[in-house]
């Protein structure tokens, strides 16, 4: 536990930290996970020196299948305690509160997970998958309960007046840049002719992996040993790894196209000037940072990302969801200092990014440019 900020992020992922926290009822990692094996999973981690309530966020997705099999139970015990229960029905982010009195006395926490509906892919789909499976774990994040650092109101106001209902296009989406967690919000860029240099512009940014860069300033990323060309699943064009910290991104290079180590060579020069460009924006207050998940993200969890970028100067984050009830798409509002929140009607589809809702895009960014310009009071 990094008692400095009171956080701890575990990485399921083959490449991540889970063997040191991992206990009794796990698979063997996949690149991105780590299965459940049988009806019950245990990890153990240090007790924070720090007093406080906290919380575990658990970044999960169950094993469905059709009818047969449409939601996983889970709940979740804490040094003995019950203290939370879920049905899963989709990739999802749980929170998980930790009161202060559960932890205080034990040299470590234990969390032990329980998903009495652990099934055989074998029995269940006829997919030749002996293993009993509940939920794929792809991170825990555990956390002192606080507030994002405050920062001065004045700071995130628009450096220029302009008017955002008239702004062309172009200039509109040269406002922002994208901090993940894929490569669809640089893609409504490109759509508009903005093609502004990002380092995660077109980059696979999970929340723990981004965090974990936020927090060590990305540095090392970029480095040739760190810099991994891979083929894609299809075959038809490389994808760029990190071995640092876990971005996966497009080098937009057809198999073919290049050799892999020239690939690797372009990106050892590339990476390091996109990475110092970052940082300044991030200290200067340079862009409208935008981020939208893969699935609907906890605030709690959110707020840790707005803290992170707090650590550099006063930015501003444009966190992205999907429309509710209560916020028609195009809705931008403030929901902390520092932190905006819009809707979207749709997000594009997995398979296919460019398939996105262009038009709220740009709905969404120009209200979102219009309340910079006014923070909250």
């Amino acid at each position: 536990m990094d008692d400095r900020d009171g956080e701890l992020v575990i990485d399921f992922g083959r490449s991540g930290n889970s063997d040191a926290y991992r206990r009794s009822g796990w698979y063997e990692s996949e690149p991105r996970h780590s299965w459940t094996e049988g009806q019950e999973s245990t990890i153990e981690i240090p007790r924070p020196s720090v007093a406080g309530d906290y919380v575990m966020m658990l970044e999960v997705g169950p094993f469905l299948w059709k009818d047969k099999l449409a939601a996983q139970r889970l709940t979740v015990l804490v040094n003995g305690s019950e203290i939370a229960e879920f049905v899963v029905r989709e990739i999802s982010s749980l929170e998980v509160e930790v009161p202060w009195e559960l932890i205080e006395a034990r040299e470590w926490v234990q969390a032990i997970f329980r998903h009495p509906d652990a099934a055989k892919p074998v029995e269940i789909s006829g997919v030749p998958d002996h293993r009993e499976i509940a939920l794929a774990f792809e991170a825990v994040t555990f956390f002192r309960k606080s507030e994002p650092r405050s920062a001065p109101l004045e700071a995130y106001a628009v450096a220029d007046s302009d008017n955002p209902d008239m702004l062309p296009v172009e200039q509109l989406m040269m406002r922002f840049e994208s901090l993940g967690e894929n490569c669809e919000f640089g893609l409504a860029q490109r759509r508009c002719g903005a093609e502004p240099l990002g380092l995660l512009r077109f980059a696979s940014a999970p929340l723990p992996v981004l965090l974990a860069g936020l927090r060590a300033r990305f540095e090392g990323m970029g480095e040739p040993e760190q810099i991994d060309i891979q083929v894609s699943d299809n075959r038809q064009e490389y994808l760029v790894v990190d071995k640092c910290f876990g971005f996966l991104y497009h080098p937009w290079v057809l198999v073919g196209e290049a050799e892999p180590e020239d690939i690797r060579r372009r990106e050892a020069k590339r990476l390091p000037f996109l990475r110092r460009k970052l940082l300044e924006d991030l200290e200067e207050r340079r862009k409208i940072f935008v981020y939208r998940g893969m699935h609907r993200l906890p605030q709690p969890l959110v707020l840790r990302l707005v803290a992170a970028m707090h650590a550099y100067g006063p930015t501003t984050l444009l966190w992205v969801e999907q429309q509710d009830r209560d916020h028609p798409a195009g809705t931008v509002e403030w929901v902390a200092t520092g932190l905006l929140k819009g809707y979207i009607d749709r997000f594009a589809p997995a398979e296919n990014a460019h398939a996105l809702s262009l038009d709220c895009w740009l709905a969404i960014c120009r209200n979102a440019l219009k309340l910079a310009k006014t923070p909250p009071a």
